[in-house]
């Protein structure tokens, strides 16, 4: 199975050239610009709601959040949130619609896999982020050993790498997933991308169905779909840190026979 070499990326730097610098340089200055952009036309409330919204996207609720419907009155239904994703939630029901968090989720997930896909090997070496990238690299692991045939399809591999609304999954996990599988870094990018477009797309749909079927005015309906959507997330994640638990156990008693 291919690991990633985390070097500094100097020959990375000779081969690529021009798209590296550009890859590395241009999220930062665009997301830079348009935050600037958003300031100037619709001032610091927008502003800061939509970073609120990114960070709950990023840290949370991920694509989920497409679902979310227009805001409530916080109270203890809320307790498996903290107070900033509370509010972020909040605030992207009643500034967004879905249409609008789709495309902020994909935008968000084109910038990181535009630094991912070309930049693994550098961003390993900065402290903290090494080492979670170094956990989200054995959650690849994982996940292409209990799908071997993700081997073969490679790019509908990691199209399907990430869609699927996981923790370890999604831009981030994708980006390292499709080195992993030995694609090529624009082979990555477009993989991440097209995964994301379809991720969204299907949440999309979701949303579309419970506007169109649900009360989006009723404040219970409201709760019941926030705390649905945490406990889902929650979950989720707890299944697959214990499918990945027993992966582990397994892998140390295979070795252990050897």
């Amino acid at each position: 199975m291919p690991v990633i070499n985390p070097g500094p990326g100097d020959t990375d730097r000779k081969q690529l050239g021009f798209v590296w610098f550009f890859t590395l340089i241009a999220p930062f200055a665009l997301s830079l610009g348009l935050l600037v952009l958003f300031y100037l036309e619709h001032g610091w409330p927008f502003v800061k709601t939509l970073l609120l919204t990114a960070a709950a996207v990023f840290f949370f609720f991920g694509r989920f959040v497409i679902l979310s419907g227009s805001s409530s009155t916080t109270g203890e239904t809320y307790s498996a949130v903290d107070d900033v994703m509370q509010e972020a939630v909040q605030q992207a029901a009643r500034f967004f619609s879905s249409g609008e968090l789709a495309f902020l989720v994909f935008y968000m997930d084109v910038m990181v896999a535009c630094l991912l896909a070309f930049h693994i090997g550098f961003l390993y070496r900065l402290p903290l982020l090494g080492n979670k990238l170094e956990e989200l690299q054995e959650d690849g692991k994982f996940i292409l050993a209990s799908n071997p045939w993700m081997k073969s399809a490679t790019f509908a591999g990691i199209v399907a790498f990430c869609v699927f609304p996981l923790a370890a999954t999604g831009s981030v996990g994708g980006s390292i997933f499709g080195r992993l599988l030995g694609m090529s870094r624009l082979g990555t990018f477009f993989g991440v991308v097209t995964g994301s477009a379809v991720g969204c797309s299907l949440m999309y749909f979701g949303a579309t169905l419970i506007n169109r079927y649900l009360d989006r005015d009723n404040p219970w309906l409201t709760i019941g779909g926030i705390v649905f959507v945490v406990l889902m997330i929650l979950w989720l994640n707890q299944r697959y840190r214990k499918m990945k638990a027993q992966w582990r156990s397994d892998l140390a008693s295979r070795h252990h026979e050897k």
